[in-house]
């Protein structure tokens, strides 16, 4: 790897007993002669279990529905409303009763409205009160 990143860090990451920062990405990535974007492409994919293609076309189709694709975005943090939890938590439970009712987590998706990737982590969350 670079010298930016070294093996014992490299190793953390690949025994899940480390996460990866940003800086580290950027230098795994040039690491590995690849952008960032593809390496979490790469990634997404093989935690998704499906293609890269699949991977990258749904969340172009996401920056698309949020109207950003062709948008610049800012550069400085712009100050936004705080989600409400109990907004969160209705959410949460509405992807739950469908799955317990045997939807699909595309079916789920289109049902409530939300990105799909939003109904993949709230798919495997478990929720803590």
């Amino acid at each position: 790897m670079s010298g930016c990143v070294d093996q014992r860090t490299v190793s953390k990451v690949e025994l899940a007993k480390s996460s990866v920062s940003v800086d580290t990405s950027y230098a795994l990535a040039a690491a590995l002669g690849v952008s960032p974007t593809t390496l979490l492409a790469l990634t997404m994919a093989s935690y998704d279990k499906s293609s890269p293609r699949e991977t990258l076309l749904a969340s172009l189709a996401e920056i698309e529905a949020l109207g950003l694709a062709d948008a610049p975005l800012p550069t400085e943090p712009q100050t936004t409303t705080r989600l409400n939890v109990s907004d969160a938590r209705k959410r949460w439970v509405a992807v739950q009763e469908l799955k317990v009712a045997g939807f699909s987590q595309a079916e789920a998706s289109r049902q409530l409205g939300i990105p799909e990737s939003t109904v993949r982590r709230l798919w495997r969350q478990e929720h803590t009160d």
